[in-house]
């Protein structure tokens, strides 16, 4: 993973993943398994305006993110907005004691591929951690099926400069089902920029084994 802040000195237009409106396939999994009210974790939340789009829908929200830049985007935010929203700057890397509400899903969208596999098994730990036995934990991160950013290879760099792991649907079902009971796992395209992009969809549950 890269070290850096990777928002700190690019301007917010100019951020590919910058995406005001979530993806519907994380809408439709968020309202089908948390009704409204119930508090969502969002891990690596960025800029804060998925957090934004569940809070104006009814949700109780809070965020996580290695980055300070965007950390202090989704507080102000959502004191623009006169949203409720708590914020966390963490390396969910290291080992974590933040102490969390109770969770009824949390949720990762196009964030695992920025964490290579030897800090994995930590971040899985960690979010582990914040949830109660059946929460739910969703997450979607680029295939190495994927043709961007060179079309082969698990690490690539991006334009930015940044640098990605590309996994496959095994390395997710050996890293989560150690922690969780995966409910659905699946290849799945996502809108991108300029092109779609092939991602792995893991629905899992954490329950007692």
């Amino acid at each position: 993973m890269n070290e850096k802040d990777i928002y700190k000195g690019i301007p917010l237009d100019k951020i590919p993943w910058k995406r005001e409106t979530p993806h519907d396939i994380l809408i439709n999994t968020i309202e089908r398994l948390a009704p409204l009210t119930s508090h969502l974790l969002d891990l690596g939340c960025g800029l804060g305006h998925y957090a934004a789009y569940f809070v104006q829908r009814g949700y109780n929200v809070s965020g996580i993110d290695i980055s300070h830049t965007a950390i202090n985007h989704s507080k102000q935010l959502f004191e623009s907005r006169n949203f409720k929203g708590d914020f966390h700057e963490f390396d969910l890397r290291k080992p974590c004691n933040i102490t969390m509400p109770t969770i009824k899903l949390a949720y990762e969208f196009e964030v695992l591929h920025h964490i290579f596999p030897e800090y994995r098994e930590m971040y899985v730990q960690n979010v582990c951690k914040f949830l109660s036995e059946d929460s739910y934990y969703l997450s979607i991160c680029f295939s190495e099926k994927d043709q961007n950013f060179g079309g082969e290879g698990k690490y690539r760099t991006t334009p930015i400069g940044t640098e990605l792991y590309f996994s496959s649907v095994k390395e997710i079902q050996e890293l989560m089902s150690q922690y969780f009971r995966i409910l659905e796992v699946k290849e799945i395209e996502l809108e991108g920029k300029p092109v779609p992009h092939q991602a792995i969809f893991c629905l899992m549950q954490k329950v007692k084994f």
